[in-house]
């Protein structure tokens, strides 16, 4: 069987403008070298275009004006021969030189916003809050990721720009990410300075991670019935987590998809993927450099699992926070074992018998640097004497010790998971169809 390594979608995406400026320092200011930001009207409400805001949040409603300052600059006249008039109407300059004359005229330079997602945020409590979708809503909203252009020196345009942010912060401003012509920051409510926060991280925090591509904090971890308007499964709940971040990678964002490359586990081993995230139209959390952004993720676990650490994994590496206790998975001591050459460790732990199922206690250890993926109907037959026996998909999904969805090994880590079959027969052996082998687990100790 070929082996089916799962490769990891993370963007990194050039931040802003392209050319970042050296030294530049997020100093408080209305304009840049090209264009001027003004606050008109700031609105908090609790419902917005028929929408509640999530429980502790309001709607921050942000009517702005943009205005274009860019000096006009002097271009050759021929090279504008054929196209659009740019010059509106203003009169030609004669330069000599030896190869004779060439006129120049002023032509305008259009302040060009490719899309408000990637650039414009605001600041609460020294936190990052990326454009809620339903800028694309209000009335003078505009497209997440439309471009937004304003065409003429003096011209001024209007936008209105929508934000979830915590219902009790004090401290607000507007951020807007610009590497070429400069940073424009705002103040919207109280102090500027706790509006951007400390430089020097997180602060207090459950757990927190820090290399030279991100700096990451789990501030928060609560536990609820419903998540986005989801209401968990009798015997399930929400653990709900806080997370916050940088990108350290200079002048980039960091996009991660939060449903395949984050995941609570417990001491046991058992992993839960996440189930949604305040994130992007797109699916996507991400993590601004300069400045730190907050997340909200969802996970749906057991009800009586009170313990977790937080994974994510970048560019196939596997960060852990903890989340109050340090509960790193532990590999308890295997019945049986098979090592499938360099891929993994497939391990048994044991099994029981009830109304007519059989269910196994199995692990899986990685042995490489990226994601394996799991085919489980493919992969895992029981043998009860003659009989070869697929796993019960149902009842399988329904216990709290299921595979992951996706059922997805990060790379060099550990996941435990319980798989059920139905049979009267007693099992005797768990065959295995690797990626590199095949094995005979030979099962014993049925309860």
């Amino acid at each position: 069987m070929r082996a089916k390594i799962g490769l990891l979608f993370v963007l990194i995406l050039l931040f802003v403008f392209f050319a970042k400026v050296d030294g530049q320092d997020l100093q408080a200011s209305p304009s840049n070298k090209a264009a001027k930001v003004k606050i008109l009207k700031a609105d908090f409400e609790q419902m917005l275009e028929g929408a509640q805001a999530p429980e502790g949040k309001t709607y921050l409603a942000l009517s702005l004006e943009w205005e274009n300052i860019h000096p006009k600059q002097k271009v050759k006249k021929r090279d504008l021969e054929g196209k659009p008039d740019r010059t509106m109407g203003v009169g030609g300059l004669a330069s000599g030189g030896s190869q004779g004359s060439e006129e120049y005229v002023d032509a305008d330079v259009a302040y060009m916003i490719p899309n408000f997602f990637d650039h414009a945020y605001c600041l609460a409590d020294g936190k990052s809050y990326p454009l809620d979708k339903l800028t694309e809503k209000v009335p003078g909203g505009t497209g997440l990721n439309k471009s937004f252009a304003v065409k003429k020196l003096g011209e001024r345009k209007p936008v209105r720009l929508v934000y979830v942010v915590p219902k009790d912060a004090q401290n607000l401003a507007f951020q807007f990410f610009d590497y070429s012509y400069g940073h424009i920051l705002i103040p919207i409510k109280g102090d500027l300075k706790l509006a951007r926060g400390s430089e020097g991280g997180a602060g207090k925090a459950l757990g927190q991670f820090k290399d030279n591509f991100i700096e990451l904090a789990a501030n928060k971890m609560s536990f609820q019935s419903e998540f986005q308007g989801e209401e968990g499964p009798a015997g399930w709940r929400y653990a709900v987590v806080e997370l916050g971040g940088r990108s350290l990678a200079a002048g980039n964002i960091i996009q991660v998809e939060p449903k395949e490359y984050t995941w609570l586990q417990t001491k046991e081993g058992y992993l839960y993927y996440c189930g949604g995230a305040t994130s992007t139209e797109d699916g996507y959390i991400r993590f601004t450099p300069e400045v730190y952004q907050s997340q909200t993720l969802g996970f749906l676990v057991p009800a009586g699992s009170n313990d977790f650490v937080l994974g994510m994994r970048i560019r196939n590496k596997v960060y852990t926070l903890n989340l109050g206790k340090a509960v790193l998975p532990e590999i308890p001591k295997a019945a049986a074992s098979h090592i499938d050459g360099k891929t993994m460790e497939i391990m048994f732990f044991g099994m029981k018998k009830k109304d007519g199922k059989v269910f196994l206690d199995l692990g899986i250890k990685s042995l490489v640097n990226s994601g394996i993926e799991i085919q489980t109907a493919d992969q895992f037959i029981l043998k009860a004497g003659e009989e070869d026996i697929s796993f019960d998909e149902e009842a399988t999904s329904s216990g709290f010790h299921r595979p992951p969805e996706p059922f997805t090994i990060p790379p060099k880590s550990f996941v435990r998971f319980e798989l059920v079959y139905g049979t009267e027969g007693v099992p005797t052996t768990l065959y295995y169809r690797g990626y590199e082998s095949e094995g005979r687990l030979a099962l014993a100790g049925l309860k």
